[in-house]
């Protein structure tokens, strides 16, 4: 671990021209952040001598065994040591911490004995820090050696090693994973994101065992040439966004998005009242209510199947395809972000999240997207409402948000994420029974999140605030599982609700049939509503207005296109299926190849989509300019 930390040292020291403007003071923060990455990266490195040290035998105490370990101890750590110091250069022509793809990178390189030795002759020094940091390797395993055994009964000792060596498993899995709660996923390179002011910090932050080990199972883009460029790529998609001429003055209304875990569209009734022959009703009464009085795009669409890909989706317009954004390496790129383009019009900016903080690395992710105030189980104070799983229950944290919002300066933009409908799926015990449990027990928790929204309402309508405000509500995903066959196809796993609802603004209501949203249509469409005035980069769409492309996208182990009633699945070389979705909604009939008049025009539209994304995300264009 203290090598470890001086690597880190050494590599803000070699690289301190990336890095400007650092405090003393967020210098050792940054150092301080860097120990729980370190932590995962040494129990990684050395998982085997790990193991082989903590078995519960006797054998392990002999000399040839302990020679054994030490040699092993010394040559993995040597590697991971030898993985640092490159980076000492290597980051100044990469910009970014070595991740599993250079092995990809320089698998066809012929010359790598040469461009080794020539790394190690321009950059000599690193090699003898490099051997000086193996050194002090060697001399800690000359220092530190195991004695013999104690001498207690064979059977006192394989209980005690035994017992020894699960409390070493329980560590080492907290070790790995960033943390023992229960919500807490495993620690990724995002999770960085915390420490930071600067995208770019991350890297001192990280080190690079830890990156190589984190993106060794993950796809990484390969670049793609359907186009020529990316001028031919924007005739058919064009991820830039410009202001409509002679457009009224931009309009500093509040924006409030509140993102639920797992709402599924077969949960609301609202947009059922074809299932059991018209007598179903759903588990959402409140929504039901609310869709009377918003704007509701009968077609829509989360941009992926997971609660990491939700919050890139709607704040950023990134969405998820192969992998979430927030577990891939690039999500130090510079970024769209929907929160800082409303601060550059002195809007205020919050994220709520009632899980323990770091949860999910959210509180990471919108710290690198510019959010100002992030409040969690922490903020929140009072562990009375605490589920004893996810977080503080949904009913009393968004009465929270409630009162928190009315001190919020305005204009204020401000997200919440619901937490409540997480399995096991309990509800409070003062309202077991009060919530229809259906056929699956998610909807009891949609039932009760559906009632704190109302309550939630309630008491907005009786603040300042709430008519000058645009809602929008949706999901993170649908339901992990679904009970009705409509919503266990490729289309229904990702159909969730997403409405706009504006209390002081009449205009914003009804049904429209034919333009289909999505997450990533949230920022665009905000923004547009908003009168924003400036060009700004999304990949999303401006539901307000009769768009050029009619289209949703998610990745479902093929790219899925959505374009009018029409969805396309392609696999990045050919399609592999073309589907009416709306008139078949079990994906039974396959048109693939029976309508060239539709499938050729989505094809290009898909292609195009793709080349922008992966090239872009491989580029660091995420911006107005390619």
């Amino acid at each position: 671990m203290i090598l470890f930390m001086i690597c880190r040292i050494l590599f803000y020291a070699f690289n301190t021209v990336f890095f400007p403007e650092i405090s003393f003071e967020h210098a050792l923060s940054l150092m301080g952040g860097g120990i729980k990455f370190d932590i995962v990266a040494v129990f990684y490195v050395n998982i085997l001598f790990i193991f082989l040290m903590c078995v519960p035998f006797t054998f392990k105490y002999r000399k040839g065994y302990q020679r054994f370990l030490d040699y092993l101890f010394v040559i993995t750590n040597s590697i991971a040591l030898m993985a640092n110091c490159m980076d000492f250069i290597y980051y100044r022509f990469t910009i970014k911490r070595t991740t599993w793809t250079i092995v990809k990178e320089f698998s066809n390189q012929d010359n790598m004995g040469s461009l080794f030795g020539g790394f190690l002759v321009r950059y000599w020094y690193v090699a003898v820090i490099w051997i000086l940091l193996v050194l002090s390797l060697i001399k800690i395993t000359q220092l530190l050696k195991v004695k013999g055994r104690t001498d207690v009964p064979i059977w006192a000792f394989f209980l005690i090693h035994a017992v020894l060596m699960g409390i070493i498993v329980k560590l080492f899995i907290g070790g790995v994973r960033g943390g023992f709660d229960h919500s807490i996923r495993p620690i990724t390179l995002s999770n960085a994101g915390e420490y930071v002011k600067k995208p770019k910090e991350m890297f001192i932050v990280l080190n690079t065992p830890f990156c190589i080990f984190k993106t060794m199972r993950r796809s990484d883009y390969e670049r793609v040439s359907y186009f020529d460029n990316y001028q031919e790529a924007n005739k058919i998609f064009n991820p830039v966004h410009l202001p409509e001429p002679n457009q009224p003055a931009f309009k500093p209304m509040n924006v409030v998005i509140l993102i639920w875990e797992s709402f599924g569209k077969e949960m609301v009734g609202g947009y059922n009242h074809d299932l059991e022959n018209g007598t179903y009703r759903g588990y959402t009464p409140f929504i039901d209510s609310l869709m009377q009085h918003s704007k509701v795009n009968w077609y829509s669409f989360a941009n992926g199947a997971k609660s990491i890909e939700a919050i890139p989706s709607v704040l950023t317009s990134i969405p998820g395809i192969k992998e979430p954004f927030v577990t891939m390496r690039y999500t130090d790129n510079k970024l769209p972000s929907f929160p800082q383009i409303l601060k550059a019009k002195g809007y205020s900016t919050s994220f709520f999240h009632g899980a323990p903080n770091g949860s999910m690395g959210f509180q990471a992710f919108v710290n690198l997207i510019g959010i100002e105030k992030y409040y969690g189980k922490t903020e929140y104070n009072n562990d009375a409402d605490y589920d004893g799983i996810w977080g503080i229950w949904d009913e009393e944290f968004l009465q929270f948000w409630a009162d928190k919002m009315g001190t919020f300066r305005e204009p204020f933009m401000s997200t919440l994420f619901t937490v409540s409908s997480h399995d096991p799926y309990k509800v409070p015990q003062r309202y077991e029974g009060k919530f229809p449990k259906g056929p699956l027990p998610v909807y009891q928790t949609m039932g009760y999140t559906d009632y704190a929204l109302r309550k939630f309402f309630a008491k907005a309508k009786t603040m300042s605030w709430y008519k000058n405000t645009l809602f929008v509500i949706t999901a993170d995903h649908a339901a992990t599982f679904a009970h009705y066959p409509e919503y266990q196809t490729s289309v229904g796993n990702f159909s969730i609700p997403i409405l706009f609802y504006a209390p002081g603004d009449s205009t914003v209501t009804g049904r429209d049939d034919t333009t289909l949203v999505q997450q990533i249509d949230v920022m665009p469409s905000v923004l547009s509503y908003l009168h924003y005035d400036k060009p700004y980069f999304a990949f999303g769409k401006n539901i307000f207005q009769k768009p050029p492309i009619n289209f949703a996208v998610n990745y479902d182990g093929v790219y899925q296109w959505f374009n009018g009633p029409y969805i396309l699945q392609f696999d990045g070389q050919k399609t592999v299926g073309l589907y009416n979705y709306q008139e078949d909604k079990l994906l039974k009939n396959n048109l693939k190849d029976k309508l060239p008049a539709i499938q050729g025009p989505m094809e290009l539209q898909v292609k195009a989509f793709a080349q922008q994304y992966v090239n872009r995300m491989l580029e660091d264009k995420l911006t107005v300019t390619p």
